[in-house]
């Protein structure tokens, strides 16, 4: 019997169930769905495999479900690791995507929090500057950095102060909700009590890999919530201040970057500016991927993924990355490759945070850190 491109067909489907953060989220029959040649095309390969085995199932709905929907500060290795399973015929046992962090990101926001703690004690910038120099995690030029901080934040007054405090809550809180392979239980802030501990609805489906972490309801904090009473007095406009820290994730690639916006706004006691137009004081460039990089990237991995379903031949570095990692073609990685390329361009055509990483149209400031050292340290990440 012919496939049918139906609604029930497709909802039946396991190409229905790697959609999050698309317009197809929830894999239900619609009219996009409908009218999406490819997605048709994909579905009726996966019914012409007859049975789909297990292991592909799960790659579906682990790592091309929860592939990095606004891009990742680690770029491209959460997308490599998709590839690799797909070769391997083995589901990743946690999958690197949002909310996920690894310790050397949280040591790198620990030292800012040291220069936001000192400046909220009232220290000098020399003071932190010096045990950071001897002991941060980052050997970059602190004095200049914790310097032009206190420079940045300006004459302090009570305003200032709440909101600096509300921010070093935010990136602690950040720190201890993001997580890594081994640390569900976190390693980090186990002595801070930075929002109430539950569990989100889909912690059945956290043992084995990742879907959902742990949750601290940073805003049911009693500090938090009398930090945000005084504001609403002393500063009744200070959430428009703050929309940029509510959006604000660890994980992101420039979120330092964020955050060296977020204190000039508050340094200058008024809403944050464009981008252009605050100077990179926290010597932060070198923490968040190339974006020329990250784009010329990008369209050479989609390319490659789109030669090796077709069986075409392509070549490039990228090209033998992903050939290397996929390995002899079969019909159940074909399909899955396919699925896994039409997901990613749904991502980038509907994901503006996405674009912003990896389009060469945007032309915010660029960082400094290579793709090179990320790809050779992917390439050593255990499936």
């Amino acid at each position: 019997m012919p496939f049918q491109w139906t609604g029930q067909a497709y909802e039946r489907s396991i190409s229905s169930r790697c959609w999050w953060y698309t317009l197809y989220d929830g894999g239900k029959w619609s009219e996009l769905v409908r009218k999406d040649d490819e997605l048709k095309q994909i579905v009726e390969i996966e019914y012409a495999l007859g049975d789909v085995p297990k292991w592909a199932q799960q790659i579906v709905e682990r790592s091309i479900n929860q592939a990095c929907p606004c891009g990742h500060y680690l770029f491209p290795q959460p997308y490599l690791e998709v590839v690799s399973a797909i070769g391997s015929r083995t589901p990743r046992t946690f999958v690197h995507s949002c909310f996920t962090v690894e310790r050397e990101r949280k040591r790198q926001a620990m030292d800012y929090c040291l220069c936001l703690d000192a400046w909220l004690a009232g220290a000098r910038p020399e003071a932190s500057a010096h045990e950071l120099a001897a002991l941060g995690y980052r050997k970059i030029d602190w004095h200049t950095v914790c310097a032009d901080l206190w420079q940045a934040l300006g004459e302090r007054n009570e305003v200032k102060e709440l909101l600096v405090e509300r921010v070093l809550h935010n990136i602690r809180w950040s720190i201890k909700f993001t997580f890594w392979d081994d640390d569900l239980a976190s390693e980090f802030g186990r002595d801070q009590y930075l929002g109430e501990y539950a569990r989100t609805d889909d912690e059945a489906s956290i043992d084995g890999y990742y879907a959902r972490p742990p949750f601290y309801y940073e805003k049911g904090s009693p500090r938090v919530q009398r930090l945000e009473a005084r504001l609403d007095v002393v500063c009744p406009n200070w959430q428009t201040w703050y929309d940029q820290m509510v959006e604000w994730w660890l994980c992101a690639p420039k979120s330092f970057r964020f955050l060296e916006r977020m204190l000039w706004a508050i340094g200058r006691e008024r809403p944050e500016q464009p981008a252009g137009q605050v100077p990179g004081f926290l010597q932060c460039r070198d923490t968040y991927p190339n974006q020329d990089d990250a784009a010329e990237w990008w369209t050479a991995f989609c390319a490659a993924l789109d030669s090796w379903w077709r069986g075409h031949s392509a070549s490039g570095n990228v090209a033998e990355q992903v050939n290397r990692r996929l390995g002899e073609v079969t019909p159940a990685k074909r399909w899955l490759v396919r699925l896994f390329l039409r997901k990613l361009k749904r991502l980038e055509e509907n994901g503006e945070q996405l674009a912003h990483l990896v389009s060469a149209q945007h032309r915010h400031k660029r960082g400094t850190k290579p793709l090179q050292g990320t790809l050779e340290d992917a390439m050593k990440t255990p499936v």
